[in-house]
């Protein structure tokens, strides 16, 4: 039960990433080291989806029709996913350079017994 319920989110994810490049981006930017340094700037991704958000809002408040709530969630999640893509990408952006630090340090002590 649980392996069919990991397949089908593992396969729904692939279909959304397949058409919607901005969780292309979101992944490249946590999975990747050279990347890591693009996570403040993609924070400022989440204004235009709150904003977007906030105009869905505003037609569902007007009577608009119900099916306007489902690119209103879609946009508050992108934007939460872009917010937190800013604080993660520096952690792991610092967790990166820690272990690079070490390893040349520990490099350069065992040059330096020799």
């Amino acid at each position: 039960m649980l392996g069919f319920i990991v397949s089908g989110v593992a396969s729904v994810v692939a279909a959304l990433c397949r058409y919607l490049p901005r969780l292309r981006l979101i992944q490249r930017i946590v999975h990747r080291r050279d990347s890591h340094k693009w996570g403040i700037p993609a924070m400022l991704l989440a204004v235009p989806y709150f904003l977007i958000a906030n105009i869905f809002k505003g037609i569902l408040e007007d009577g608009g029709n119900a099916l306007f709530s489902v690119p209103l969630l879609w946009c508050l999640v992108m934007g939460i996913a872009f917010l937190a893509v800013g604080p993660i990408s520096l952690l792991l952006l610092a967790k990166a350079r820690t272990r690079e630090a070490i390893a040349r340090w520990k490099e350069q002590r065992l040059s330096g017994e020799r």
